[in-house]
């Protein structure tokens, strides 16, 4: 199960690429739950490539059910820009898929993430399929998620952190 989020406009449409390849990819086990906001001028582009299968958008989704949903996942992809999502989901130990912004490494905890260099379907979908390829790399990713995330990016150890 893989889990994206956050705003679907004209200056984050990564998200698009993203719902493209997992309809791409052949194995019918990858699932993607799409949550955020949409511009109605993008509705319509969402709307062809749910599928009710593969794909699902659910709409908006209350930040403290986030949490919940990107629980759930198996990895989490987020394509586009940057957001405090990201340190949220490093937080909770879920491996993830990102675009290589300038700043942003530090969500990479020596190895939980796999980054993206270009908005292009076929870099998702390849990195994509080498996860389902090489299970014991996903496997590695989760490890290092799990065992670093939660002691680096936790509330309660930032804030014990901040607080010694």
């Amino acid at each position: 199960l893989i889990m994206t989020a956050g705003k679907i406009d004209q200056w984050k449409t990564q998200t698009l690429l993203l719902m493209q390849a997992v309809k791409n990819i052949k194995s019918s086990k990858v699932k993607l739950i799409v949550f955020g906001s949409v511009t109605q001028e993008l509705q319509d582009k969402v709307n062809s490539l749910v599928d009710g299968q593969k794909i699902q958008y659910i709409g908006w989704v209350q930040s403290k059910d986030s949490y919940k949903y990107f629980a759930s996942a198996e990895l989490v992809v987020f394509p586009g820009r940057h957001s405090v999502f990201w340190e949220q989901v490093t937080g909770q130990g879920v491996p993830m898929l990102v675009k290589d912004w300038p700043g942003t490494h530090h969500v990479d905890l020596g190895g939980n993430v796999i980054f993206l260099k270009e908005d292009k379907v076929e870099e998702i979908q390849e990195k994509l399929q080498y996860l389902l390829d090489n299970p014991d790399k996903y496997y590695h990713m989760k490890q290092i998620a799990q065992q670093e995330g939660m002691k680096i990016f936790s509330y309660r150890n930032i804030a014990e952190r901040a607080l010694s």
